[in-house]
């Protein structure tokens, strides 16, 4: 009796090992994603300043507590968000923000002098831009939003010689994180473009 019991305890251990093995291999992988900066240069910005050397430098860039996670965030409602475990950023997206869009100046303005805050203290930037982003996210089944204040500084007087606030909105049609991280990418070249339209009216006209 006690031998047919143990046989049964253990047939019965066996099964509930076998149940959580198989619980624990049907969890989803974590996928992790990056904003990616432009290919191609568009000349329109080249030209404008065509033999100048431009030096930039990029950042801090501020984000809030929300952003500032591992977790994708997507708006669900008004006033409700989802941060999703199995759908995160490659590494922090302030850093990633800024990396992109300095990639992005760098190739429009044909430059290499281009450096992401903090910049080596042998990098004398001409510019620099700081930006505050108040949202950056998506809503399923409507749209992306980028809503950033900007500013172009001049680091050697510590003075702003431009300040901006950008909203930017584009449709999210497909419901799923590579089409958001796409939008995403294109809101920055957009932004990128903006800032150096700015930098290359403050370069004509010094």
């Amino acid at each position: 009796m006690t031998r047919t019991l143990l046989s049964y305890k253990i047939i019965w251990l066996t099964s509930l090992a076998a149940l959580l093995l198989t619980g624990c291999s049907s969890t989803p992988q974590a996928e992790f994603y990056t904003l990616n900066s432009i290919s191609v240069p568009q000349t329109t910005a080249n030209t404008v300043v065509a033999g100048q050397t431009v030096s930039v430098g990029v950042g801090p860039v501020a984000i809030p507590e929300v952003l500032d996670r591992p977790q994708i965030v997507t708006r669900t409602g008004p006033n409700k968000l989802r941060i999703d475990e199995f759908h995160r950023w490659a590494g922090r997206l302030d850093e990633d923000f800024a990396r992109v869009l300095a990639k992005n100046i760098s190739l429009l303005l044909d430059t290499e002098q281009v450096a992401v805050y903090p910049w080596d203290v042998s990098f004398d930037p001409r510019y620099q831009v700081a930006l505050n982003i108040l949202r950056f996210e998506g809503r399923w089944g409507k749209d992306v939003l980028l809503e950033v204040f900007w500013k172009i500084i001049d680091p050697q007087k510590q003075t702003a010689l431009r300040v901006q606030k950008s909203v930017i909105k584009v449709p999210l049609a497909d419901e799923n994180y590579e089409a958001l991280i796409a939008i995403k990418s294109r809101m920055v070249e957009i932004l990128s473009n903006k800032i150096v339209n700015e930098i290359s009216n403050l370069n004509i006209n010094n």
